[in-house]
């Protein structure tokens, strides 16, 4: 258990993405998995946009309701 608690906020797509997938080879890897996350989940998949450098804090709570928070 980890004393970190996660703050809903706007977070990079690769900085969002290194906290689910912390032992992933590169930013990258880890940005493809997360992304993946959200092509298979048809709700992610219709409210979380696809384009821009950032999720907004409203796509962030609607990530953690989904799969939970990172850590």
């Amino acid at each position: 258990m980890t004393d970190e608690t996660f703050t809903i906020r706007a977070y990079g797509k690769s900085e969002l993405a290194m906290m689910y997938f912390p032992n992933s080879s590169s930013k990258r890897s880890a940005l493809r998995k997360l992304q993946h996350w959200i092509i298979i989940n048809p709700r992610l998949s219709a409210l979380v946009g696809s384009s821009g450098n950032y999720f907004t804090p409203k796509e962030v709570q609607l990530i953690v309701d989904e799969v939970g928070e990172p850590f």
